[in-house]
C-alpha cells in the first residue's frame, strides 16, 4: 500500500482502493487523505483488532472487517484504555 500512496497521482482524493482478507466478510474501503492511504468507515461494518494497538517492531495486525448487520460476532476484548488505533497502512 506504500507503492500507491507514492504514485504520482493526478486527482489523489478520488483514489480509492477496495480490500478483502481471507478473514473479512466484505471489502474494506481506503482513500488517500493527506497523502496516506487510510481505511474509510462504511456503515453497517466494525473492524476488530485481535492485538490491540500496533507496536513497532511487528507487522501490522490488519484486524478483520466484520458486518454488523448480518450475523451475530465474538468481538475480541477492549484494551484496558479502549484503544483501537488503526495501524498504518502496510
Amino acid at each position: 500500500m506504500k507503492h500507491l500512496e507514492s504514485l504520482p497521482w493526478p486527482r489523489p482524493e478520488s483514489v480509492q482502493v477496495l480490500i478483502h482478507d481471507e478473514e473479512d466478510d466484505c471489502f474494506g474501503l481506503w482513500m488517500i487523505h493527506d497523502g496516506e492511504l487510510v481505511e474509510t468507515p462504511l456503515p453497517r461494518t466494525r473492524r476488530a483488532y485481535r492485538s490491540g494497538p500496533h507496536k513497532d517492531g511487528f507487522p501490522p495486525d490488519p484486524g478483520i472487517l466484520s458486518r454488523t448487520d448480518s450475523h451475530p460476532v465474538a468481538w475480541p476484548e477492549e484494551g484496558g484504555d479502549g484503544d483501537r488505533s488503526r495501524p498504518p497502512a502496510w
